[in-house]
């Protein structure tokens, strides 16, 4: 009967492992496709900047060749054969994923990382006297519980490069973390599936390419993996716009359907556009008094949760469909932009003929 046991083991075990031929690494159980050199990299990265990573299977065995105790990779032998790469200098670390060690192997990082590489510790989980259908089982039950990957977490699992870098490192940052918070526009849950990741992909493209529909994230993804030109003043105008959001309209956001998943990427393109400017936009401009935008956010709020459609004036109409159906299109996002961008900047003379449908910015 098999019995199953967590071990950790430091990458150094598995190189000697590996040398004595101890360890075993075989498509018997691998489940998924041979990993391109962007996700081998990647994961180099992590462990140089000693992030942890998931959890190796192994199982005990006894080696046809040596006659003694070997480790044969069940799940994680893509890691596996990535660190052993690199370790062999088979492998590099990409500059894209590491700019301050730039294309290097394992033999021309410092040697105290290299000290740290090899004493990185794997969590690992061990099988003895497993059979093989005794192992499958283990695995169905495992991915029983494992849920269907989202679209931004398919993203993610594909593309290693510079766009998808300046999307996460923005997103996760102590400051972003905090506005996410303060605003309440993602819960912990959201964050945990990478909803965040996915708004500030869809604001950067806005900044660097206009208005597009969201399925434009994948290929800015693709597009901007090897090289991204406009990283930096993409970052710096996504965190402008940000702070400015928090430290302008919190206390209306936060109590309003602009802390919604439409309304809040059109308000953070909006204030990009209205601060820095965006391809095809409307700005940069001045923006009106604090006063007066949240004034107009809080009227547009209670408008649009107590107002029936048919009531509502022909402008606010118009922009009542483009948050109805279809909210992720670039007809519907237009439309919004325009509005927002009047909330933050116009008089109250043209904002009103706004209202009415009687103005249009674009």
């Amino acid at each position: 009967m098999a019995t199953y046991s967590s071990a950790i083991y430091r990458i150094a075990d598995f190189v000697r492992w590996n040398r004595k031929d101890q360890l075993i690494l075989q498509p018997k159980f691998q489940r998924r496709a041979v990993w391109e050199p962007a996700a081998r990299s990647y994961l180099i990265d992590t462990i140089v900047r000693d992030l942890p990573m998931p959890k190796v299977y192994v199982r005990k065995v006894v080696s046809p060749k040596t006659k003694l105790t070997a480790y044969e990779a069940v799940d994680g032998q893509q890691r596996l054969r990535a660190i052993l790469d690199f370790f062999d200098g088979e492998l590099i670390l990409s500059k894209r994923h590491n700019a301050d060690l730039g294309d290097a192997t394992f033999s021309t990082l410092p040697e105290p990382m290299q000290r740290s590489f090899l004493d990185y510790d794997i969590s690992t989980e061990v099988m003895e006297r497993a059979s093989d259908p005794e192992v499958w089982a283990m695995f169905e039950r495992l991915n029983t519980y494992t849920l269907t990957l989202n679209r931004q977490e398919r993203l993610n699992a594909r593309w290693f490069g510079y766009f998808k870098q300046t999307a996460y490192t923005l997103a996760a940052q102590e400051s972003a973390l905090e506005a996410w918070r303060r605003l309440k526009v993602f819960g912990n849950r959201q964050i945990a599936r990478m909803k965040e990741v996915e708004l500030t992909s869809d604001v950067l493209v806005a900044i660097v390419d206009g208005i597009s529909d969201i399925t434009y994230i994948a290929e800015a993804y693709a597009e901007y993996d090897k090289d991204f030109p406009k990283h930096s003043v993409a970052a710096k105008s996504f965190r402008s716009s940000l702070t400015w959001i928090v430290n302008e309209l919190e206390e209306v956001v936060s109590v309003t359907k602009f802390k919604s998943r439409a309304w809040f990427y059109s308000l953070a393109v909006a204030v990009c556009d209205m601060l820095n400017g965006i391809p095809d936009g409307l700005g940069p401009t001045r923006p009106c008094s604090t006063r007066e935008i949240q004034s107009r956010m809080l009227a547009m709020d209670a408008v649009f949760k107590t107002t029936e459609l048919f009531n509502l004036p022909k402008g606010f109409a118009t922009l009542s469909g483009a948050l109805s159906r279809g909210t992720s299109h670039i007809p519907e996002r237009r439309v919004r932009h325009d509005f927002f961008v009047g909330l933050l900047t116009l008089s109250d003379k043209k904002w009103n003929q706004m209202q009415q449908g009687k103005l249009s910015l674009f």
